[in-house]
C-alpha cells in the first residue's frame, strides 16, 4: 500500500499473528508430549484421542458465544480474558501427575473452551480494521501465527520433554498467554477510530470512503443493506451451510495432523522423539508461507474473477492436492519421502485458510464474527471427531488407512464449496423482501 495510505492495521495483524502464535503453541503442548503422556498413563490410542476431542468439545461450545461477545464488546476485551483462562487450564494439565482420563478429559474441555472465543474474536476485528479487498491477505498474515505456533513448538517441547520431563512443558507454554494480554493492552486497538496513532487517510481508506470525512465515514447510512441484515436472515442462507461443511471437512484433516503427527512418526514411522518434532514440524514450516500466499492470491482471484469463482479457487484446489499427496504418503517406503509429502499436503491444505476466512466477510461485513463462529464451530467438530476417529482408526487398521481416511475427508470438502455462492447477503435479502 502506498506511504500516505499509512500501514497501522497491518501493525495489528501483527499482534493477531502473535495471539494465533501463542494460542497453537498452548493448543499443541498435548500432540508434542502425547507419546511421553501415553506411556506415562498407560492410556491406548482410542484414549489419548479422547483427550484431545475433549478440547475440541469446550473448544466448539464457545465458538458462536464468542463471535457474538466479540461483536457486542470487541474482540480485544474477549481475546484478553480467553488468553488468561486458557492459560490457567494449560497451567494444570500436569497437575496432579496421577489425574484420572475423565479429570483430564475436563482439564482439556475447559481449555477448549477458553480458546475458542479467539478465532471468531479475530476475525471480528479484521473485519474492522481492513477493507474487504484485504480481507483475504489479512487473514492469511494473521494465520502465519497458527503454523508458526506450531512449527516452534515441534522442536521446543522435545527439548523441554528430553531435559525436563513432558510436564514443563505444560509450565513453560502457559507464561505466554498472560505476555501477549500484556502486549495488547500496551498497543492494541478495538478499532481504527480508537486508535490515536492512525492517519485520517488510513481511517478512511480502512471504512472505504477515502474521500469523506472522519465523521461521515463513521456514520452508517440507514438503508446499507448489510446493516439492514439481520443475523436470522444471514443464518438462513444455504451458502452458509454448505460453507460450513466444507470447513468441517478441511479441518477434519488439519486436526488430525496437529493432534497425530507427533505421535505417526515417533510410532508409526519409528523416529525418536527429536526426529519425530523435526519431521512434525516441516509440514508447519510449509504452511508458514503458504497461509499468506493463500490469502494474497484469494483476494487476487477475487479481483480477477468475481468473489463466487475467485475466493474458492485456492480452497477447492488446495483441499485436492492436499489430498492426492497425503495419499501418496502412505505408500511412502522412507520416512524421509513420508515428510515431505505430508509437509506439502499441510502446505496445500494451509493454502485454503486465506480463502475460507474471507468468505463470511463478503457474506456480511456486520455479521462476520458471527458467521465465522458458526464456521468454527464446525471446524470444531472437525477437531471433535479427527483425533478420536484416527485413534479408533489406528488401534484397528493403522496409520495408513487412518491418514487416507483424513485424505477423503479433503476431497468432500472440496465437493461441498462447489455449491457455496460467494456474494454479499444483504442486497440479495433486500430485493427478496422488496419482491
Amino acid at each position: 500500500m502506498p506511504d500516505a495510505i499509512g500501514n497501522r492495521r497491518w501493525w495489528t495483524l501483527g499482534l493477531f499473528f502473535l495471539c494465533y502464535t501463542v494460542l497453537y503453541m498452548a493448543r499443541a503442548s498435548v500432540s508434542m508430549a502425547g507419546p511421553s503422556m501415553i506411556s506415562f498413563y498407560g492410556w491406548s490410542k482410542t484414549e489419548f484421542g479422547l483427550v484431545s476431542t475433549a478440547f475440541f468439545l469446550g473448544y466448539a461450545s464457545t465458538m458462536v458465544l464468542g463471535g457474538v461477545l466479540a461483536d457486542k464488546f470487541g474482540g480485544g476485551r474477549v481475546l484478553c480474558v480467553a488468553a488468561v483462562l486458557w492459560s490457567v487450564f494449560v497451567f494444570i494439565t500436569p497437575l496432579p501427575l496421577g489425574v484420572p482420563l475423565v479429570l483430564m478429559i475436563v482439564v482439556r474441555a475447559g481449555c477448549g473452551m477458553a480458546q475458542g472465543v479467539a478465532l471468531p474474536s479475530m476475525t471480528s476485528m479484521i473485519a474492522k480494521w481492513v477493507p474487504k479487498k484485504e480481507s483475504g491477505v489479512a487473514q492469511g498474515v494473521s494465520l502465519i501465527g497458527v503454523a508458526a505456533g506450531l512449527a516452534v513448538t515441534m522442536p521446543l517441547a522435545a527439548w523441554v520433554i528430553n531435559t525436563w520431563g513432558w510436564q514443563k512443558v505444560f509450565y513453560a507454554f502457559s507464561i505466554l498467554g498472560p505476555i501477549w494480554v500484556l502486549i495488547w493492552i500496551k498497543f492494541g486497538y478495538q478499532s481504527p477510530a480508537e486508535d490515536p496513532n492512525i492517519s485520517t487517510s488510513e481511517l478512511n481508506y480502512i471504512r472505504g470512503a477515502a474521500a469523506a470525512s472522519a465523521a461521515q465515514a463513521a456514520s452508517v447510512s440507514a438503508d446499507d443493506p448489510d446493516q439492514m441484515l439481520t443475523a436470522k436472515e444471514a443464518y438462513a442462507q444455504p451458502a452458509v451451510w454448505f460453507g460450513a461443511i466444507s470447513f468441517l471437512c478441511t479441518h477434519f484433516l488439519f486436526y488430525l495432523f496437529m493432534t497425530w503427527l507427533p505421535t505417526y512418526f515417533a510410532d508409526g514411522r519409528g523416529l525418536s522423539v527429536t526426529g519425530s518434532a523435526v519431521s512434525s514440524m516441516l509440514p508447519y514450516v510449509a504452511a508458514m508461507f503458504t497461509y499468506p500466499i493463500g490469502g494474497l492470491l484469494a483476494d487476487k482471484c477475487a479481483v480477477y474473477f468475481g468473489d463466487n469463482i475467485g475466493r474458492k479457487i485456492l480452497p477447492c484446489v488446495g483441499l485436492i492436492a492436499s489430498a492426492v499427496l497425503l495419499y501418496l504418503a502412505t505408500t511412502a517406503s522412507s520416512t524421509m519421502a513420508a515428510t515431505a509429502l505430508v509437509s506439502a499436503s499441510n502446505g496445500f491444505l494451509c493454502l485454503t485458510m486465506g480463502g475460507f476466512y474471507s468468505i463470511p466477510i463478503v457474506f456480511s461485513k456486520r455479521h462476520a464474527g458471527k458467521l465465522v463462529g458458526l464456521w468454527a464451530t464446525f471446524a470444531s467438530v472437525g477437531g471433535i471427531l479427527a483425533p478420536t476417529v484416527t485413534g479408533v482408526l489406528v488401534d484397528k487398521y493403522g496409520y495408513d488407512f487412518a491418514l487416507s481416511f483424513g485424505a477423503g475427508t479433503a476431497v468432500l470438502g472440496a465437493l461441498m464449496l462447489v455449491f457455496v455462492r460467494v456474494a454479499p447477503f444483504g442486497e440479495a435479502v433486500a430485493r427478496a423482501r422488496n419482491a
